[in-house]
């Protein structure tokens, strides 16, 4: 795995899909994409002496709010693959990145994602304002800037009153990370855990837009709950599915910590 950033701001990272990066298809995990993003990300302010290990000195990190993943297809085992990466002009208290990746050999656009990061007081657990960190990190050009603006998903979430399944997640010690907190990549793989096997022998997410509402901790009790507007949604020619994830609290109220709109392909479709 080998990483730069050029003149122009953008980072760039190679990597080899690995089989255990690969499903029983030989096609590459949603994890390992969701992975390639949280990665190039860190390396990239990491290289710029803003990184989790540089902010944690001084009572800050980095936490991911938001992303908004297009999936254009699926690399298989031993395919290499090309991340490109750069910081964009805060939005208020968000920190936008854009992270793309395409086949290194053939050039094929492999997935586009809009994601939105905060810088966090560690002690207060409050968001900061990012221009001092964001002026280091150093954003590209004006001119290779994109709309980074994301579509409100809550209302799509919240009418949708079909109950699919619900599924209650173990918190693994291997899922915390540097920050002490559940990492945001085992909420990805919690929904798709809540998802039927024969579903998942037959689809893949082409699109992916989630959001990270509050931390989440190793003594957590937690609900997934698969939701859509139709009861027969698994079975359709591109499902549309939606998640919450809910914490359970001691007095039994529960309180949202995360949510999904998801659209899904058949296999062969990518």
């Amino acid at each position: 795995m080998s990483f730069y950033i050029n003149d122009d701001n953008i980072g760039h990272l190679d990597h080899c899909v690995m089989t255990s990066e690969s499903d029983s298809c030989s096609s590459a995990r949603l994890s390992l994409y969701q992975s390639l993003v949280q990665e190039i990300a860190g390396l990239h302010a990491d290289k710029r002496g803003v990184g989790i290990t540089d902010l944690q000195q001084s009572g800050k990190t980095w936490v991911i709010a938001r992303s908004r993943m297009e999936v254009y297809h699926y690399a298989t085992w031993k395919d290499e693959i090309e991340v490109e990466t750069w910081p964009q002009d805060p939005m208020g208290l968000n920190c936008p990145r854009i992270v793309k990746a395409k086949d290194k050999n053939t050039n094929k656009p492999l997935f586009f994602a809009n994601t939105k990061w905060a810088i966090i007081d560690t002690v207060k657990g409050r968001p900061l304002r990012p221009k001092e960190v964001t002026d280091i990190l150093k954003t590209p050009p004006k001119e290779l800037q994109i709309d980074a603006s994301m579509p409100n998903n809550l209302d799509v979430i919240e009418s949708s009153k079909c109950v699919l399944t619900t599924y209650e997640p173990v918190i693994h010690y291997l899922d915390t990370d540097l920050n002490h907190h559940v990492n945001n990549l085992s909420y990805i793989n919690w929904i798709l855990d809540s998802l039927p096997e024969e579903f998942m022998d037959s689809y893949k997410p082409s699109i992916i837009d989630v959001r990270w509402i509050r931390q989440t901790y190793r003594k957590d009790h937690l609900v997934v709950t698969v939701l859509s507007k139709n009861e027969d949604e698994y079975s359709k020619t591109s499902p549309e599915l939606y998640f919450k994830i809910e914490r359970i609290k001691e007095d039994g109220t529960k309180e949202d910590v995360f949510d999904a709109v998801t659209t899904w392909k058949k296999r062969e479709e990518f």
